[in-house]
């Protein structure tokens, strides 16, 4: 706000012989000196709670969607009648996946605009919100700690 003032007309008069800009720096320098570190931490706690007050309102919202099952052991996703978060319950097509020790590999195909690249997505919204302590949209989900990483293009719809 302060740093905006700048552009007031009776600043611009009076500023440049009071050296209202340089006056501002050195305040600011002073409050960064003294509290500059401690904004990291501060910002972490706003992210955090931001986060935890964002999935409680998920949860709220979707009182029908379960918790998921976090597993220990190798790698492992389970998941029944998956849907994706951001489409209406009715609308979509809910899919089952499983993988495990016993198959590693799932091979999508089919021709365009079939549902793979919603169904990437599906198996990774669900992920990330098992992994973040949410309910998933789904019949039930029983995962082991992943690694989430994908390379979609970000122009289709979902």
């Amino acid at each position: 706000m302060l740093l905006d003032s700048r552009k007031d007309l009776l600043i611009q008069i009076l500023g440049l012989p009071l050296l209202w800009a340089t006056q501002l720096g050195l305040a600011i320098e002073a409050w960064r000196a003294s509290t500059g570190a401690a904004v990291r931490r501060w910002l972490d706690v706003v992210g955090e709670i931001e986060s935890l007050c964002v999935l409680a309102g998920y949860s709220y919202e979707h009182p029908a969607d379960p918790f998921p099952e976090i597993l220990e052991g190798p790698a492992r996703f389970e998941g029944e009648a998956l849907g994706h978060p951001l489409l209406p319950q009715a609308r979509g097509v809910p899919n089952d996946i499983r993988l495990g020790p016993d198959m590693k590999v799932l091979v999508i195909s089919g021709p365009n605009m079939s549902g793979k690249s919603t169904l990437l997505r599906t198996v990774g919204i669900n992920t990330v919100l098992a992994l973040a302590g949410a309910p998933v949209r789904a019949r039930s989900l029983r995962l082991s700690p992943l690694a989430l990483g994908a390379s979609i293009r970000v122009l289709d719809s979902l």
